[in-house]
């Protein structure tokens, strides 16, 4: 049965290529389309009707003779009433026919595609408006006017929407200019144009097809014999069907959006004008933290905040939204920001800090720019000299230099003395580099005081400190003395040589106990040899030989 089908619109098809090769085509479209059915395709379909299975060659050969003269005399149709499992296709076919009279009326849209190359074109905008609401409503009077209508609009928040509409493609430049003017700024515009003749050729042609194709369909209908080809033929006509409605839709939004141009506009409020100091120009150190805060006036009914600061230097922007009121009630300051200037080899930086307020008022808007000057720190060498002893109980002068690079204002001085007392502070001329300090300390102590000078100076890039430190030994103070002899003096040393003594002794002692065994071994072989010695002598005398003399 699909076989069979298959046959019926190949052979309907290949109808159609003869008729239209005999006749030609009369309407100015058929002119426009002169190419879509060739004799060449004729051949084509008609071989592979041909090579279809043997065993549906007679039917076939039946279909084809009721094609060849249902399209060679239509008019002689006898109008005998169609069997009764063919009745469903007179709707669709009613329905088709009203179609294909409604497509032959003449339409604008018509003559526009016929002339020209089809494009589409579609424009976004992006404007600001005083007044978002009636930018809308006169967006959408604006293309009804010019024949257009309204696609669709979006005005859920108060300070911004959107509105689509329509305009014919004539009038589209001029609906350009018109929302211009409505706009206080155009943000963006951007036209983008699609061309589709080649698809609406194509289209076209296919729906010739396919009107041919139904019409050879219903004169195979109006003469089947068996209710199995008036089904057959049913099926294949509402596929063919199907397929025009398709095409038809497509069609139609073609030549809609081809004659109808879309412009998407977006619209945003106008902001109101906010007054933002950034504050005073100011001088950072390389590698140093710089702080940042703004001050503003918001408007009324202005409630929600964000702010962003740009360094100058291309590192990343940095967004807040704590505010706080100030000390005067009216204004408002941002949260403190901080930065590090890497390098001061772009100085100055020019440093900027955007604004941005919404409420029941709408939107607020504010800038505000200020100047940073990087530098580098100047270095500070500080000398608090070299460790040294006192006595308890007497004052005594310490003095320490530092290196001083020009530029430094308000420089000082601080020497601690590690004892607990407040350090000695005091500030240096022009030119001085030299800080001096007395002191006295009450007590002595075995370990040294750590004694610092620590030098503070102001430059242009920021407030400079370094230090240094010395160690100082506090003795103790020595008692009253006679002709340079002082009892409590020599009481000590004569007490501190005989410790010693005492000491000495006992050392000498430990060591005679430690190394005894080693006494006791060398007193034992030097007796044993002072004996030996005396009988080697006593040996070697002769027996008559007188003693020897006693020897003192």
């Amino acid at each position: 049965m699909s076989g069979l089908r298959t046959v019926l619109l190949l052979l309907a098809i290949a109808a159609l290529g003869i008729v239209l090769g005999a006749c030609g085509a009369g309407d100015e479209e058929s002119e426009f389309f002169d190419d879509s059915v060739s004799p060449g395709m004729v051949q084509r379909d008609m071989a592979l009707a041909a090579r279809e299975s043997s065993e549906e060659g007679a039917q076939a050969m039946t279909v084809q003779s009721m094609v060849v003269d249902a399209m060679a005399a239509p008019t002689a149709v006898p109008a005998a009433p169609a069997p009764a499992p063919a009745q469903p296709a007179a709707p669709a076919a009613a329905k088709v026919q009203a179609a294909a009279a409604g497509e032959s009326s003449e339409r604008p849209v018509a003559s526009l595609v016929a002339q020209q190359r089809i494009i589409v074109r579609t424009v976004d905008m992006g404007i600001v408006v005083a007044d978002v609401t009636a930018a809308i409503e006169d967006a959408a009077g604006m293309a009804r006017a010019m024949g257009g209508w309204l696609v669709g609009s979006d005005h859920s928040a108060k300070h911004h929407g959107s509105v689509s509409v329509r305009v014919p493609a004539g009038s589209l430049d001029d609906a350009i200019g018109r929302l211009r003017e409505l706009a206080v700024e155009v943000d963006y515009e951007v036209a983008n144009s699609q061309d589709v003749t080649d698809e609406y050729v194509d289209l076209k042609s296919r729906m010739r097809n396919l009107e041919a194709t139904e019409t050879a369909l219903l004169a195979l209908f109006d003469r089947a014999q068996k209710v199995e080809d008036a089904l057959d033929v049913q099926r294949e006509l509402t596929h063919v069907q199907e397929q025009m409605e398709i095409i038809q839709g497509r069609i139609a939004y073609l030549e809609q959006t081809s004659a109808f141009s879309l412009l998407n506009v977006s619209l945003r409020l106008a902001p109101f004008d906010m007054r933002v100091d950034g504050g005073a120009d100011q001088t950072a150190s390389v590698g140093e933290i710089a702080r940042f805060r703004a001050t503003f006036t918001p408007p009324d009914d202005i409630e929600d905040f964000t702010f962003t600061w740009d360094f100058g230097d291309g590192s990343e922007p940095v967004t807040g939204h704590r505010v706080a009121p100030s000390l005067d009630g009216e204004s408002k300051v941002t949260a403190t920001v901080t930065h590090v200037y890497e390098n001061e080899r772009d100085s100055p930086y020019i440093a900027t800090v955007d604004l941005t307020g919404t409420g029941d008022a709408g939107v607020a808007e504010g800038s505000d720019t200020l100047i940073v000057s990087v530098t580098r720190i100047p270095d500070i060498e500080v000398f608090a000299g070299e460790s040294f002893s006192v006595t308890e109980g007497e004052e005594f002068e310490v003095s320490g230099s530092f290196t001083r690079p020009a530029g430094l204002t308000d420089v000082a001085y601080a020497w601690d003395f590690g004892d607990g007392s407040q350090p000695q502070k005091g500030e240096l001329e022009e030119g001085q580099t030299t800080a001096t300090a007395t002191h006295v300390y009450e007590n002595h102590r075995p370990r040294p005081y750590d004694v610092t000078l620590t030098i503070t100076a102001t430059s242009e890039a920021g407030d400079i400190e370094a230090s240094s430190f010395t160690n100082v030994y506090v003795e103790q103070a020595l008692g009253w003395t006679v002709g340079g002899w002082s009892p409590g003096e020599d009481g000590k040393d004569a007490v501190r040589a005989l410790t010693e003594l005492l000491q000495g002794l006992s050392t000498l002692l430990i060591w005679l106990v430690i190394f005894s065994p080693i006494w006791l071994i060398a007193a034992v072989v030097i007796w044993y040899l002072v004996r030996r010695a005396r009988r080697y002598q006593s040996r070697r005398q002769p027996p008559d030989s007188p003693p020897a003399p006693a020897q003192d």
